[in-house]
């Protein structure tokens, strides 16, 4: 999938979003197990016939997946991690989810209206059991989505909510407070996914035991190694085809491509990019490799010196050779990123961003009047991609501007926790959003320090501009306040953008119904192993 086919996907994705608000009743997807295919991609894979609920006829009933990330928590409320996401997705649902065209689809929700600019009323599908056996109704609905409004880590998608009344058992009425254009898009998030409300009255601990309506039950977390999954058998669009996946931590890269080249696991999450070519020519091998959402960046802390001062901080980013970091890291897996945000979404735009340019990278600095000497840093990088990122950004800055930085590699966890309260001086970083707006509340909101504003970005006027985005639902009128967001985050420079990254994916050809979109999403649960 080129830039231009998810610029229309996304496109779609607002269109779809526009219509719902003025045709003011949608009944959707009303099962969600449509058979999926995937959209684009390297690789030719059938999507399995029935969807959700078919046999496996290999008689293979496990899909071993190695990743090198392991997730921070498993709840839906105490993370905003890509990590956790992948696993949320399979032990639970939303009201909404994101299909394989970034259109949003309604999940638990069977019909939906929209009488006024403010009022959505959601009908909920009846019959949809939690994994401990309860009927999910509104109440949990209403305490799920007040849950989101009060963690931190997700609050952000719960901005949007707004007054949250329980009409009956199986209905449910939201009151925002304006009108909200990312409403329906924040209710796809793993934040307001639904849980017991009772379960959650009782301070139950969902990272020992995650209970959800999804079609996958956890049933074991070693920590630093594996999690283990059973499908569930009363999953309300029928029981998954694959009954049990295992998620393996492999940190390093070539040991993922040797687990699946030796049969040891079906699927890799982060492919080690210098593997592709190898991973392509197997026979027994499928590859995706395709455009994404993902907007990846150095991220830089604009409380301390010297990335408090934007001279220094355009330098910097006019210094680095990010078409280096794009061959050297990714093996060609991603394109440029000058923007400062990403530039798939409707009324983006690279106009003021810095560019790579050695000479004005010296007049910033210069104009900066800043020293080199006095502006070295640490730069952390967590995974195998990101040091290899890391090390190009050195060599810009030494043999550019003549500043010496080190690299420091950490692990996931570790490197969200730092990085979220401002413990740190710059970061390899990436955020994946299924929408300009998503993006621009996780990144640069002043509500998100401490959580995914990792560059402690507190600027009023982005403040408002963020909030005008929320708060434009005349699609016309939205590209142009993205447009008008764009340009001046482009011109504050919080951060560093890199390149983004494609999405890909390595699996065992045998594999079918193999579905990933461009914000990230996979259903496992449309799986099953072919012939």
């Amino acid at each position: 999938m080129k830039k231009r086919t998810l610029r229309l996907f996304a496109t779609a994705m607002v269109l779809s979003l526009a219509a719902s608000l003025f045709t003011g009743c949608s009944s959707g997807n009303k099962g969600g197990s449509s058979d999926p295919t995937q959209a684009g991609g390297t690789a030719e894979t059938s999507a399995s016939s029935g969807g959700s609920g078919s046999s496996s006829a290999s008689g293979k009933d496990t899909l071993i997946i190695v990743t090198a990330n392991e997730t921070p928590s498993v709840t839906t409320n105490l993370h905003n991690a890509v990590a956790g996401d992948y696993l949320n997705k399979m032990t639970h649902n939303s009201l909404f989810y994101m299909d394989e065209n970034m259109a949003v689809q309604p999940d638990l929700v069977e019909s939906y209206e929209n009488p006024s600019d403010t009022e959505w009323i959601f009908k909920l599908k009846q019959g949809v059991k939690f994994h401990n056996g309860e009927e999910m109704k509104a109440a949990d609905v209403k305490a799920s989505l007040e849950l989101c409004k009060t963690s931190p880590d997700v609050s952000l998608y719960g901005n949007s909510t707004g007054t949250i009344e329980v009409v009956d058992d199986y209905t449910v009425k939201i009151t925002t407070d304006g009108p909200q254009s990312g409403l329906l898009i924040d209710l796809c998030h793993h934040g307001n996914a639904i849980i017991p409300a009772a379960l959650i009255e009782s301070g139950h601990d969902f990272n020992k035991e995650p209970i959800g309506t999804g079609p996958y039950k956890l049933t074991s977390w070693k920590k630093g190694e594996s999690l283990e999954f059973e499908a569930f058998a009363d999953y309300f669009k029928g029981e998954p085809p694959i009954k049990k996946v295992i998620w393996k931590v492999i940190p390093e890269g070539s040991s993922r491509t040797m687990a699946l080249e030796a049969g040891e696991a079906d699927l890799i999450v982060e492919v080690e990019n210098n593997d592709l070519s190898r991973l392509a020519d197997n026979s027994k091998v499928a590859v995706f490799n395709e455009g994404s959402t993902s907007h990846n960046f150095m991220m830089i802390n604009n409380e301390r010196a010297p990335f408090d001062n934007i001279n220094f901080r355009r330098a910097i980013d006019a210094a680095i050779d990010k078409n280096a970091i794009i061959q050297v890291a990714l093996n060609g897996a991603g394109t440029v990123a000058d923007s400062m945000v990403p530039d798939c979404f409707p009324g983006t735009t690279n106009e003021g961003a810095p560019t790579y340019d050695v000479e004005k990278a010296k007049a910033y600095f210069a104009e900066s009047g800043l020293n080199a000497a006095d502006c070295g840093f640490a730069l952390i990088c967590s995974d195998d991609t990101k040091l290899r990122v890391g090390q190009v950004i050195q060599s810009c800055l030494k043999e550019n501007l003549g500043i010496d930085i080190t690299l420091e590699s950490m692990d996931l966890a570790t490197y969200l926790d730092v990085t979220a309260t401002g413990d740190y001086d710059a970061a390899i970083g990436g955020y994946t959003a299924n929408s300009l707006l998503a993006y621009a509340q996780g990144v640069y909101h002043s509500d998100a320090i401490n959580a995914s504003n990792k560059t402690r970005t507190n600027e009023p006027e982005i403040d408002a501009l963020i909030e005008e985005l929320q708060a434009t639902v005349d699609q016309a009128e939205n590209e142009k306040v993205a447009t008008k967001f764009n340009l001046a985050i482009n011109e504050l420079c919080p951060q560093i953008p890199l390149y983004m990254r494609n999405n890909v994916r390595a699996y065992d050809s045998g594999l079918a119904g193999f579905n990933l979109n461009a914000g990230g999403n996979t259903y496992y649960d449309w799986m099953s192993w072919g012939n």
